[in-house]
């Protein structure tokens, strides 16, 4: 009953984390200084109003810049484009700005510059913020001409720090993310090596063994074959034996080849198992598996699926894999889909070339698809390996 319970407030737990935008669950303690920011001029800005129609609708504007703000800095996919909700936002503020007082709406400005940095350039983010204080001039030259530069030179400097504290702190987790995808890459290649340097040994050692010993041993076996029909027969019984213990450790050492080369013609799916055993907080999912006969064609498809996972970690930021597999007759089809961030627009590059490449002698096709949900790798080769 304890454990039940456990059970479902971890799942209540992850299903309210769910609700909550990634940025905001990373960068909590910014917007709630941003929030409290808007509290304060908020309160300042309405505290000396009587409740009548004007405060009414004052108090709307404000209410509904900051649902603007949080909507655009929602990770979550917006109906309305961001330049629209940003003049928006502009517009409401410098419509504030003409019924105040105390010159304390200005502020919020900033919070408008801190939503800048994801979407637009440095240079396009100071022309923006310069547009925005010539009309923050104009509105305050007619009631205080000599002092209206210096008070809005005062709010675009502290607009300029606003945006560039959020473009460092931008650029940073963008770093961080880099270098994390890099680092699960890295591991996903160093595995595939080591995988690969294992395989060449023993394929190397099972070589020598058929080579060496095997040739020696045949030859011996024939010499001694040949010396049983010519020896006396007192010693027939003897070079008898020894022609069957020359047979038998022969066959032992096909017998040890053939378990090296079995060795060689891994299962693709613990493979890959193994492969994401070693990713940090990647998980793959496997839905259908079918046999590949081919150990040739094998090898080729774990390069070609190692390569698409590298790519969804490094261009898509995926953690969740899901490998769906389906044979008829000789033909094999392979899904590999992720729960990354897709793209737009899809451009063949060297990684998609590479798997046409080394699939070209079994007739391969890939195809890349994405959605907003991620990314699907589509293979289909042909195994005609009896």
């Amino acid at each position: 009953m304890v454990n039940k319970f456990l059970a479902l407030d971890k799942n209540y737990k992850f299903m309210l984390k769910s609700l909550i935008p990634q940025n905001l669950r990373t960068n909590g303690f910014l917007y709630f200084s941003a929030i409290l920011t808007w509290a304060l001029v908020s309160f300042i800005y309405l505290k000396r109003s009587e409740i009548n129609l004007q405060f009414i609708w004052q108090a709307s504007a404000l209410i509904s810049f900051i649902l603007l703000f949080f909507y655009n800095i929602s990770t979550k996919k917006s109906l309305l484009p961001f330049s629209l909700t940003v003049l928006l936002e502009i517009s409401l503020l410098l419509i504030l700005i003409y019924f105040d007082n105390y010159q304390i709406i200005p502020i919020l400005f900033a919070l408008v510059a801190t939503q800048l940095p994801a979407h637009f350039n440095r240079r396009q983010a100071i022309f923006i913020l310069l547009l925005i204080n010539i009309a923050y001039y104009f509105t305050l030259i007619a009631d205080h001409p000599n002092q209206s530069i210096y008070t809005v030179l005062i709010f675009f400097v502290l607009q300029v720090f606003a945006f560039s504290v959020i473009e460092a702190t931008l650029k940073e987790q963008k770093a961080k993310e880099e270098i994390s995808a890099i680092n699960q890459e890295l591991l996903a290649t160093r595995f595939m090596l080591k995988e690969s340097s294992k395989k060449q040994e023993r394929l190397r050692i099972s070589r020598d063994l058929h080579d060496v010993l095997g040739h020696q041993l045949t030859a011996l076996a024939l010499n001694l074959e040949v010396t049983n029909h010519k020896v006396n027969d007192e010693f027939k019984v003897l070079t008898e034996q020894n022609l069957q213990q020359a047979k038998q450790l022969l066959q032992g050492v096909r017998n040890v080849v053939k378990e090296m080369r079995n060795e060689d013609q891994f299962d693709s799916i613990a493979h890959l198992n193994t492969l994401f055993q070693q990713l940090p907080n990647c998980q793959l999912t496997i839905k259908n598996t079918v046999m590949i006969n081919s150990l040739s064609l094998n090898q080729q498809l774990i390069f070609c699926l190692q390569e698409g996972v590298s790519n969804a970690l490094r261009h898509g930021k995926a953690n969740n894999f899901e490998l769906d597999l389906h044979k008829d007759n000789h033909i094999i089809s392979i899904k590999l889909s992720d729960n990354g961030i897709g793209c737009q627009q899809l451009i063949t590059g060297n990684g998609i070339t590479g798997m046409k490449e080394r699939l070209a002698d079994y007739s391969g096709e890939v195809e890349l698809t994405s959605t907003n949900k991620g990314c699907t790798l589509t293979i289909k080769v042909e195994d005609t390996y009896d």
